[in-house]
């Protein structure tokens, strides 16, 4: 996916998932996602024990498998890492450095400091951070984080129980901040209770950019709809990825 500058912020009628455009109002998978969520075997081992079959109802137990799996609004308890800037819209390069740096910082945490303990909230109209009353650390913004300023959403390669997802500032649209010499984008991350509450977050904001980009075809309004991003491959996959444009950049 590329780094676009502020001034591209004026989007396209697309979903961008896993590097494909998709102007239909439905997310395409890609065929080695189909071919997993038809795997008798996998549908097999969730109708056994607490899981359930991929074609029953939907637990926080059970690995999604597409966006469809996940329905709105899904909420979670999560542990907030803060907040970094971020140098482009989309991308897992433009989340990975910030979450290290989040991710060290929450490491050198003195005995008896905490990171803020709160509850993350995905529905159609964005992201929605709370406080919890087990809570003691208050360094953080509640509040809602509208869909239409979301642009990119993942499941961290390394730490994969952390989501991560970058924000556009107010600024972005004047470019003030690009001529400050600063990028108008935060990258937020959170690490979630397991791998698959990550992975459910992820398919979740997926389902919200789904939602938003069918409101705007439905009103036929003459408006530029966001162009969002959201990476829906496993953290192998897209760490592979990574060392092979690293290998790629150093012949």
């Amino acid at each position: 996916m590329a780094e676009l500058q502020s001034d591209s912020w004026d989007h396209s009628d697309q979903v961008e998932v896993m590097g494909v455009s998709v102007t239909e109002s439905s997310l395409t998978m890609p065929e080695s996602l189909k071919m997993r969520h038809h795997d008798p075997n996998r549908e097999k081992r969730y109708s056994n024990g607490s899981l359930v079959s991929i074609d029953g109802p939907k637990t926080m137990n059970q690995e999604p498998l597409s966006p469809e799996d996940v329905n709105l609004p899904q909420s979670f308890v999560v542990k907030y890492l803060g907040k970094r800037e971020a140098r482009g819209l989309w991308g897992i390069k433009n989340t990975r450095k910030p979450v290290d740096e989040m991710v060290n910082a929450a490491k050198s945490l003195k005995p008896g400091q905490q990171l803020p303990h709160i509850q993350l909230k995905v529905s159609e109209e964005g992201v929605v951070l709370s406080d919890l009353p087990q809570n003691v650390n208050k360094n953080f913004t509640a509040g809602l984080y509208p869909i239409d300023i979301v642009s990119y959403g993942v499941q961290d390669v390394v730490y994969t129980r952390v989501f991560a997802m970058i924000v556009v500032t107010e600024t972005a649209a004047s470019g003030a901040a690009l001529r400050d010499g600063r990028f108008p984008f935060e990258c937020h991350a959170f690490v979630c209770d397991s791998r698959i509450s990550a992975k459910r977050l992820t398919f979740a904001l997926a389902t919200s950019f789904q939602a938003y980009s069918r409101t705007v075809a439905t009103k036929g309004e003459k408006v530029k709809p966001k162009k969002f991003a959201i990476d829906l491959r496993p953290p192998e996959v897209i760490a592979n990825e990574m060392e092979g444009d690293e290998e790629d950049s150093e012949a």
